[in-house]
């Protein structure tokens, strides 16, 4: 009985490697399955911060010309500063999104690149990815271009605004007569009565 027992014992092990084995495919399925929702949740953010920048960029520059025609088409001549940098720092912001853009598509094409040099070669050493870098520095850059410019922007519209309301403030109303009344129209002279004939 011992040895049979002894003989049955070898026969559970392969079970207990079977059900780690289980184990670790269904942890590893998990976390791969974890893994890409995360990519998925980044770069679905990444695509709606991109969308928002852009829109609030080229809204605020839209709203300071609407601005600039209706509220205040004579500005003072001191304020012109404010306007010249916030539209400057609003064309930067576009312009740094727009290469955000560009870095962010030759960032995937590096990936790409590196997984298939792993691939290939399982000594590849990989390196570290620049164009996330410079997306990452263009996307913070940006964001500060565009607050900034909102702050100079918002300097130049106080500032006319203060200026506009001082001139309406200054200007006198024309005088009203009341109680004026038009003179009477001047009564037709009486004719003397024609003189009698001389006798």
């Amino acid at each position: 009985m011992a040895e049979e027992e002894q003989a049955a014992e070898p026969e559970e092990e392969p079970e207990s490697e079977d059900n780690e084995s289980d184990g670790d495919e269904k942890k590893r399925k998990h976390y791969l399955k974890e893994r890409d929702a995360h990519i998925d949740a980044a770069r679905e953010s990444s695509r709606t911060f991109d969308k928002a920048v852009l829109t609030f960029a080229a809204a605020v520059f839209g709203f300071s010309i609407a601005f600039l025609k209706d509220v205040a088409p004579h500005p003072a001549v001191a304020t012109l500063k404010w306007l010249g940098l916030a539209w400057g720092l609003f064309a930067c912001s576009l312009l740094l999104i727009l290469l955000s853009f560009l870095f962010s598509h030759r960032a995937c094409m590096f990936e790409v690149e590196c997984a298939d040099n792993s691939y290939i070669d399982p000594n590849y050493k990989r390196e570290k990815n620049p164009w996330s870098r410079w997306t990452d520095r263009c996307n913070f850059a940006c964001v500060i271009c565009l607050f900034l410019g909102l702050g100079a922007w918002s300097c130049f519209a106080f500032e006319n605004l203060g200026q506009e309301s001082k001139s309406v403030s200054k200007v006198e109303p024309t005088p009203l007569k009341e109680g004026y009344v038009p003179p009477p129209p001047a009564k037709p002279q009486q004719q003397a009565p024609p003189l009698p004939p001389p006798l």
